[in-house]
């Protein structure tokens, strides 16, 4: 049955995204020494947006696990009854793999340059290549795609309210770390922004 696929499917596919972000974090912390997430000053938007971010990544993880043994939870979730079609729920699948698959591959290649949130005293260089070549935000758009694939795979108001909430704090720390990098990488960074899509197309 592809409901209970799918049910399986985000409570592993969550778990494996929090698996990959906490060794990440970890092990590139030990290895340069340094902190390599930020969540910016209390009461500033780059703090909102991150604290936004990690309550929805809390409540979507929490109710992703507790879905398998209590599956009468979706009756709270407020499911869309006309999206649950085997199409849509696997296309939202496909998605979150697809979205993943790329965050992963612009983790490695950004090596020891990927930071979460932004620090005004970082030291890492201004990328302009590969995945940044094609777009000034690949993560961000990659991002996107992952929270439309779990609106998808889950069609619910819980789900509508995370695409709506993700969306808007994807756009305001983007606005944040433009602004970071404009002060910090000057015509560099303007010359950049000439060259390169914000997302995709301009």
């Amino acid at each position: 049955m592809i409901e209970e696929f799918v049910r399986w499917f985000l409570a592993l596919f969550f778990s494996a995204v929090c698996a990959f972000y906490v060794i990440r974090i970890n092990l590139l912390t030990a290895r340069l020494k340094q902190k390599v997430t930020y969540l910016g000053a209390v009461g500033s938007r780059h703090h909102l947006t991150h604290m936004t971010f990690r309550v929805f990544r809390i409540i979507i993880f929490a109710v992703c696990l507790i879905r398998v043994p209590f599956p009468t939870l979706d009756q709270y979730l407020f499911l869309i009854g006309g999206l649950q079609s085997p199409y849509v729920l696997l296309t939202g699948c496909a998605l979150l793999i697809a979205s993943f698959g790329g965050l992963v591959a612009v983790n490695l290649y950004m090596n020891g340059h990927w930071r979460s949130g932004t620090d005004p005293e970082d030291q890492s260089e201004l990328i302009t290549g590969g995945p940044f070549a094609v777009s000034q935000n690949p993560m961000m758009l990659l991002v996107m795609t992952g929270q439309l694939g779990f609106f998808l795979a889950l069609p619910s108001a819980f789900t509508f309210i995370c695409l709506v909430a993700g969306h808007w704090a994807v756009i305001s720390q983007v606005s944040v770390e433009q602004t970071a990098l404009r002060e910090k990488f000057g015509d560099a960074y303007l010359r950049y922004t000439a060259s390169t899509p914000r997302w995709l197309l301009r």
